[in-house]
């Protein structure tokens, strides 16, 4: 099966063996997206998915972490995601972890038993695509669920014992939506059990729905100081015991710290307010420098596009 869509991967798999799983998303609507538009969703064979990784396996560590790629994976049906278990147990049969993303729907539509023996079979992480604790923020991007959604089906991974990252988009709300998203995703993520909190910054990608809602006067970019605002608030008020891991080029500033180090917290928040005390907007936006970050996008993309 052939795709055509760039392979993609958190930062945090840089390591694992990256195996093609599916292309496109099955949603494919939230607004700010930028990573599967044009791409129709298509999902390998269990059989190609072993072949794939045996011809792979021996480039790897014995209990390497395995990471299939894709939007999201997670949508397909419970058997077929337990086909390409086996599939990996028999290529792999040492792996130590299966990951991949998915929606808050995609967990909604399979039955707490799928999940159990999902995670029997050794799908042990999956990255959420949560984005955002508010409501407002959350519709006008178009996501597709509700902040109390995403806490009930998360909870049901908690109770299935399968460990999720979940992301977060600082600025998704836009201009003056700074405080009210912070305060809103931190209450969400403390009311869960992620293994990880991981986030990138808003950007205002080419041919997405955003970017056409803002040349008509739809949507306001929240400015990078507004942002790092918003990082501030959400680190103050997040409580739950779990990793943050900012480090990622379209953050603002990029920060890892373990929320229950009461120390380490401690600095990092002194820091963010010392950079907010000694910057002017101009400034900021210069250091960001978004449009920089947009550039570097576009050559990565063609480049690959090329290959």
């Amino acid at each position: 099966m052939q795709f055509t869509e760039q392979t993609m991967r958190p930062p945090q798999e840089a390591h694992s063996l990256l195996l093609r799983a599916t292309q496109g998303c099955t949603y494919n609507d939230c607004h700010f997206c930028y990573v599967s538009r044009g791409y129709p969703f298509m999902a390998v064979t269990p059989q190609d998915l072993e072949n794939e990784a045996r011809a792979q396996a021996s480039f790897f560590p014995p209990d390497t972490p395995i990471y299939l790629t894709g939007a999201n994976p997670f949508s397909l049906p419970a058997d077929t995601l337990k086909a390409y278990l086996a599939a990996l147990r028999r290529a792999c049969p040492h792996f130590s972890e299966v990951s991949m993303q998915s929606r808050i729907d995609d967990i909604s539509h399979k039955t707490l038993q799928q999940l159990l023996e999902l995670r029997q079979l050794g799908l042990a992480h999956l990255y959420i695509g949560t984005e955002n604790g508010n409501d407002a923020a959350l519709k006008r991007m178009n996501k597709g669920n509700t902040a109390a959604q995403a806490v009930e089906q998360l909870h049901r991974l908690d109770e299935a014992g399968i460990a999720y990252t979940t992301f977060y988009v600082l600025g998704l709300g836009g201009k003056g939506m700074g405080k009210a998203c912070g305060q809103d995703t931190a209450k969400l993520f403390n009311q869960v059990h992620p293994r990880r909190v991981t986030s990138t910054g808003m950007t205002i990608f080419p041919g997405t729905p955003v970017a056409r809602m803002v040349e008509e006067g739809l949507y306001v970019q929240a400015s990078e100081r507004e942002k790092i605002e918003e990082l501030l608030i959400f680190l103050e008020h997040l409580t739950v015991d779990t990793l943050y891991d900012g480090i990622h080029y379209l953050n603002p500033l990029n920060y890892r710290l373990a929320i229950n180090n009461a120390e380490e917290k401690r600095k990092v928040l002194e820091d963010i307010q010392d950079i907010l005390r000694s910057y002017s907007d101009a400034d900021l936006e210069l250091m960001v420098n978004r449009r920089q970050m947009l550039s570097l996008w576009s050559l990565v993309h063609k480049t690959s596009a090329q290959r």
